[in-house]
C-alpha cells in the first residue's frame, strides 16, 4: 500500500472507527461539519462562477447560517443564482432555510446537537440543497432534438437562465402581438363605423 492510500484508508478509518457508547456518529459529523465550513468559506466567490453549486448550504453556528440564509435569500430573487426557481420550490427552500436555523438556534451549534438531531438537520440540508442545485441558473439540461433539414438526431444543451429567458421572451411576444392585433382591430372597427352609411 503506497503511502498516500495508506493515507486516506487511515483518513477513512478515522472517521467510522467505534468510539465510545453513545458518540459512534459524531467524529463523522465533525468531518462533516469541517468540510461545511470550508463551503461557507467560498461561498461568495463560488456564488459569481458559472457553475452548479453542488451544496450551497453549509453552516454549523446559528450566527453562520443566518449569513449564508440571507445570501440564498437574495439569490432566489431577481438577478439571482435562483431566480427561476419555480414558486413551490421556493416555498420548500424557506421552510428548509427556517426549519435549520431553529434547530441550530436550540442547539447553539452542531457539535452540540444529540445524534438524532445531527442526522435530522443533514438530511434537511440535503433536501434544501437537491432544491437549489435542481434550480441554479446555470445547470444544463440537454435533449436530444433533429436539427431542422436532417434526420439525425443531436444533443441540444441548454441552461436553466437560457431556457427560462427565452420562454419568458416568447411569452412577451405573444403578449405583444395579442396586443398589437387587438389594436389594429380596434382601430379598423372604428373606420368601418365612420364609413358606414348614415354617418357623416
Amino acid at each position: 500500500m503506497t503511502s498516500l492510500r495508506k493515507s486516506n484508508y487511515d483518513g477513512l478509518r478515522s472517521i467510522f472507527v467505534r468510539q465510545p457508547r453513545g458518540s459512534i456518529v459524531k467524529p463523522f459529523f465533525r468531518n462533516l461539519v469541517l468540510l461545511a465550513s470550508v463551503q461557507l468559506f467560498g461561498l461568495g466567490l463560488a456564488i459569481a462562477a458559472d457553475k452548479v453549486l453542488e451544496k450551497p448550504v453549509a453552516a454549523d453556528t446559528p450566527e453562520k447560517f443566518d449569513q449564508v440564509a440571507a445570501q440564498i435569500r437574495k439569490e432566489m430573487g431577481p438577478e439571482g443564482r435562483y431566480e427561476f426557481i419555480r414558486a413551490d420550490d421556493k416555498a420548500k427552500a424557506n421552510a428548509d432555510l427556517d426549519a435549520i436555523a431553529a434547530m441550530l438556534q436550540k442547539s447553539g451549534s452542531v457539535s452540540a446537537m444529540a445524534q438524532g438531531d445531527q442526522v435530522k438537520l443533514f438530511n434537511t440540508q440535503e433536501h434544501l440543497n437537491g432544491i437549489l442545485t435542481h434550480n441554479d441558473r446555470n445547470r444544463l439540461v440537454c435533449e436530444r432534438q433533429k436539427p431542422i433539414g436532417s434526420n439525425i438526431p443531436q444533443n441540444s444543451c441548454k441552461t436553466v437562465a437560457e431556457i427560462e429567458k427565452m420562454r419568458r421572451d416568447s411569452q412577451k411576444y405573444m403578449l405583444d402581438h395579442g396586443r398589437d392585433a387587438n389594436s389594429n382591430s380596434a382601430a379598423m372597427n372604428r373606420v368601418g363605423g365612420d364609413t358606414a352609411p348614415g354617418r357623416h
